[in-house]
């Protein structure tokens, strides 16, 4: 026992074991829904919990899981890298109920192992063992995660016995289901072709549809158009078995037209056969959050990006490709005359010029432009620098559109703008970017003749 102590002091969880012992509740909830749904059928509730036992803890190349009858132990799931076979047997002795260690052995390969014993009704009835190709591969957050395991185990053996009456069957499917129902997450079980198999409530009422309908629809009728063909390659993989689970944040729509932001979490349960039985999914709403993030990188006035978010979606498109691979344009716009909008009529006239030069700005550049206020009476528009004429032709759109604001209007409004070229493949900071375009704006202004002024950030390549 001493040696174990000392081990485990050796092995004290690091906060990077505590980060990953965070995502603990979501796998397990979702492991004690498939071994729900498993049943009485004890092989695959063992089957699903030594599969997860594996993909859990990091280091493990495979695993056995065994029973006691009478002094000996029986070998019922096997997976991986494991020197026993389904139903290979091997006596009890010697083995001490309770005891967990991590040891180093040679044969097959395995250098070290990791196993938990089983409890049911007072005793220990089994045990649950990993086995890795590493030395020392194993660490106290692992065994931590397998005793947990254990403890799904140990269900699935009262689920074994009370299946032998169907009163304990009945009180065993009432306990699953008020687990299920009054879970604070949403929870499905979908078929493999998409169909709705069980929703519980919470599930509904982050969807936002009567549970008929959700039956009705599947989960593609629910998904947003925007986000289905990623989430159905995610599904391709799991069922080719490329993947054993997935998580993506993706929105749903709900029955009154309007979106709602999830995080989506699936595991695939298999057939003894290894074909594909139904899909576990866990979604938690979101929407607070990204709504929180959508604020912190925009500008309440106007709706266009903050400065916080042009400076994203500059460093963002310097790194694209497609629409961006010929360069990138980061227009200053300056506002001239607004001052006196501001001083001769007021700041609620003020707001609503600069609501006008949004409209604008939008209707000068493309729907997948960047437009973002700086701050003040100052914008910023980011576009793909194609050609030197087509970058003269957008700055022209941009000041007709702001200068035709002012028309059937008290106040006269135009723009002075400086623009900073980065060619295709250059990475400057942002910050450089910004200021060079400010610096070729001021010069705009100071000219008097409001022609644009265009020049390539210092530095970079010239531009193609």
């Amino acid at each position: 026992m001493d040696d174990i102590r000392k081990i485990s002091r050796a092995r004290a969880l690091s906060e990077n074991d505590l980060a990953k012992m965070m995502n603990w509740p979501r796998q397990l909830l979702a492991i004690q829904t498939a071994v729900s749904a498993a049943g009485d059928d004890l092989d695959r509730v063992l089957g699903i919990v030594l599969q997860n036992a594996v993909r859990m803890v990091a280091n493990a190349d495979g695993g056995e899981i065994e029973l006691r009858e009478g002094h000996e132990f029986v070998c019922r799931s096997a997976c991986g890298a494991s020197p026993k076979k389904s139903g290979s047997r091997s006596p009890v002795a010697g083995i001490v109920p309770g005891f967990c260690s991590i040891s180093a052995q040679d044969r097959d390969g395995l250098k070290s192992s990791i196993s938990s014993p089983i409890p049911f009704k007072g005793e220990h009835v089994g045990l649950l063992r990993l086995h890795s190709r590493a030395a020392s591969a194993f660490s106290n957050r692992d065994l931590l995660a397998l005793q947990l395991l254990a403890g799904i185990v140990t269900q699935g053996l009262a689920r074994d016995e009370h299946a032998k009456g169907e009163r304990a069957r009945a009180a065993a499917d009432r306990l699953f289901q008020a687990t299920f129902d009054q879970a604070a997450v949403g929870i499905s079980i979908v078929a493999p072709d998409g169909r709705f198999v069980m929703v519980n409530d919470k599930f509904c009422d982050i969807a936002g549809w009567e549970r008929e309908e959700l039956m009705a629809r599947g989960f593609q009728g629910i998904t947003h158009p925007d986000d289905l063909e990623s989430d159905l390659i995610h599904v391709e993989d799991l069922l080719a078995d490329r993947i054993d689970s997935y998580a993506m944040e993706k929105r749903y729509i709900r029955a009154d037209g309007t979106p709602v932001w999830i995080n989506l979490t699936v595991a695939l349960a298999r057939k003894a056969d290894g074909s594909a039985d139904f899909f576990v999914s866990v979604i938690e709403d979101i929407s607070a959050r990204r709504a929180a993030e959508i604020d912190a990188v925009h500008d309440p006035l106007t709706g266009l990006l903050n400065r916080r978010g042009a400076f994203a979606q500059l460093k963002q498109a310097m790194s694209h490709q497609g629409a961006w691979q010929h360069g990138v344009a980061a227009a200053f716009i300056d506002l001239d005359g607004f001052k006196g909008v501001n001083d001769g009529f007021g700041h609620d006239e003020g707001d609503r010029c600069l609501i006008k030069i949004a409209g604008a700005l939008r209707k000068a550049l493309r729907s997948d432009d960047v437009i973002a206020r700086m701050g003040g009476d100052e914008f910023l528009a980011l576009f793909p620098a194609t050609s030197e004429e087509a970058v003269k032709d957008v700055l022209f759109r941009i000041q007709r559109e702001i200068e035709g604001i002012s028309n059937d209007e008290e106040w006269t409004i135009g723009a002075s703008l400086g623009v900073a070229l980065v060619p295709a493949g250059a990475k400057p900071d942002p910050n450089t970017v910004i200021a060079q375009a400010d610096r070729l704006m001021y010069r705009a202004k100071q000219s008097g003749d409001r022609r644009p002024l265009v020049a390539t950030v210092p530095g970079t390549a010239a531009a193609a």
